[in-house]
């Protein structure tokens, strides 16, 4: 089943400027003595070396504790620009979005008794395999298989698992904005991931679920200033 907008291919690198100085990438945390600055290059440098080898550009956004992303893209010849990558259309995006996870399938049967009971724990395990079955039929990237993540997403935290809702809603979001999906969809998601993570035990472990929101941000709603930085003071501990 083909979609209307190809799949999102593009190599997407996000940086987190700490307020300490320090930086966050690649699920590491690097600190000086070095500037923010030079912390940065240390990234660069294998993605120069890497845009060059593959003769394609790399996109590099870079979050600051005030909120504010500098977005760039590293050229194929090494050097480093401002990105002028076009907006994509407003909403624009294949009419299955609307249609959502299909009834006739009966994959969704024992997730809709689960949800008629309040089992919601049961309600989840059966949208995981839902999902697993859909990957499978469809493969994962397609619609669907956000979709499932999505619905995981959604009884973990009538479960009341914030910490899994925050990383699976995580998880969808990054995949409805990679597959060209609704923006408001990812947007909704994200905003979901957030108030979940606030909600839980605040995981923020340079692996953890809390940075890979803020990159989320950076990456999804970089205009978002005012929640990049709340919550990246949240993650350094501060007010």
């Amino acid at each position: 089943m083909p979609l209307a907008r190809p799949l999102n291919t593009d190599i997407h690198e996000t940086i987190i400027v700490l307020p300490d100085g320090g930086i966050h990438a690649q699920g590491l945390l690097r600190a000086g003595p070095e500037p923010p600055e030079a912390l940065i290059e240390r990234v660069c440098s294998p993605l120069r070396a890497a845009a060059a080898q593959h003769s394609r550009p790399i996109r590099l956004s870079v979050g600051h504790p005030d909120g504010r992303v500098e977005q760039h893209q590293v050229a194929a010849d090494g050097t480093i620009h401002p990105d002028h990558h076009p907006a994509p259309p407003a909403d624009v995006s294949d009419p299955i979005w609307n249609q959502g996870i299909p009834e006739d399938t009966d994959l969704l049967d024992t997730v809709r008794a689960a949800q008629r009971a309040g089992q919601w724990r049961a309600a989840q395990q059966a949208a995981y395999r839902a999902t697993q079955h859909l990957a499978a039929q469809y493969g994962r990237d397609h619609p669907y298989a956000a979709m499932g993540i999505e619905l995981q997403a959604y009884f973990a935290l009538m479960a009341h698992d914030h910490t899994t809702g925050a990383t699976l809603y995580t998880e969808s979001a990054v995949a409805v904005h990679r597959l060209g999906g609704p923006a408001a969809q990812s947007r909704h998601d994200l905003a979901s991931a957030v108030s979940a993570w606030l909600h839980s035990d605040r995981d923020r472990r340079p692996g953890g679920t809390g940075f890979a929101i803020a990159h989320a941000l950076i990456r999804i709603t970089p205009r978002d200033r005012a929640a990049l930085a709340a919550l990246v003071r949240r993650l350094t501990g501060q007010r």
